[in-house]
């Protein structure tokens, strides 16, 4: 009987967490505020939110983007705080949200960056396109590179007896395949993908920090850092905690008042949720062994 009081009230936290959640999704904020407003950013971000977002948190990029342009439409909000908890994510996804936050500048915004335990690679990526970067000295950060990994299991079905038979229009149409060894010229053509896709990274960076290029370059191998690492590196603006970025988005406004907080709702059960998500399931041999998407790019820390 106790067994079962526990399971309904956990039932119960999860479904008011997810009513709360959705209410801070479609809930307006009224015009007649005046203050800041806090979006954020938690786990692997990737395109679209049915993969990653838990209720009361925003890591898919189509729902940080909605919140986003929500905010930079609104007249009340004079500045916007990301509060960055991130590793990163696919490259696509993570452009769409730096491409928005810009958007925000454009309108006369300010944007400040705080992060948290981590905001490395695409996380960093996010955070280039602030006004300001505030993050604390034990934050890792940094991870300026892109990866993509591909598994290969083709010893495997040579040992369980299991054949791969493709029909391709194309030479390189499955690049990539877990099925086979990739040739040289596979990897060539991969290659220059990654490093197409690293040079727009280093891009970002050299603009929204005005930081010469070659300098990037020599801070741009993968390596992370703590806050005080980045700071001594031009990567971040300020050390300082989620108060201190508070304080400095105020200044960064005008505010003299203190300032009223509209935050996107961040519920408690779903942060344990998240961490519990953060975790592969045990089904999860599968999907590396048949992935749904062979190559994935990614601005990643691994």
């Amino acid at each position: 009987m106790k067994k079962r009081k526990i399971i309904f009230l956990i039932v119960l936290l999860y479904l008011f967490s997810v009513v709360l959640g959705i209410i801070s999704v479609i809930k307006p904020i009224p015009e007649s505020l005046q203050g800041i407003a806090i979006v954020h950013i938690y786990g692997p971000i990737r395109v679209g939110d049915k993969a990653s977002s838990w209720p009361g948190t925003l890591r898919g990029s189509d729902s940080i983007v909605k919140k986003l342009k929500e905010l930079g439409d609104n007249k009340a909000v004079k500045v916007v705080i990301l509060r960055i908890n991130s590793p990163g994510g696919s490259v696509a996804a993570v452009q769409e949200i730096y491409t928005e936050v810009l958007k925000i500048r454009e309108k006369g915004k300010k944007v400040v960056a705080s992060m948290g335990d981590v905001a490395a690679s695409g996380g960093y990526y996010i955070a280039c396109a602030a006004d300001k970067i505030m993050a604390n000295p034990g934050t890792l950060t940094g991870s300026i590179g892109v990866i993509m990994m591909i598994e290969n299991v083709e010893m495997l079905f040579t040992k369980i007896g299991i054949e791969t038979n493709v029909i391709k229009s194309g030479q390189y149409k499955d690049i990539g395949s877990f099925a086979r060894k990739m040739t040289e010229e596979e990897k060539g053509i991969l290659q220059g993908i990654i490093d197409n896709a690293f040079g727009q990274f280093v891009y970002a960076i050299a603009k929204g920090r005005d930081i010469d290029k070659d300098e990037v370059l020599s801070l741009a191998d993968g390596r992370i850092f703590t806050g005080e690492q980045a700071k001594e590196n031009g990567l971040i603006d300020e050390l300082g905690n989620k108060e201190d970025a508070i304080k400095l988005a105020a200044e960064l406004a005008g505010i003299k008042k203190k300032p009223k907080i509209i935050s996107s709702f961040e519920s408690p059960l779903g942060n344990a949720l998240q961490i519990m998500g953060n975790y592969k399931n045990p089904y999860s041999i599968f999907s590396n062994i048949f992935p749904e998407q062979k190559v994935r790019l990614e601005y990643m820390l691994k």
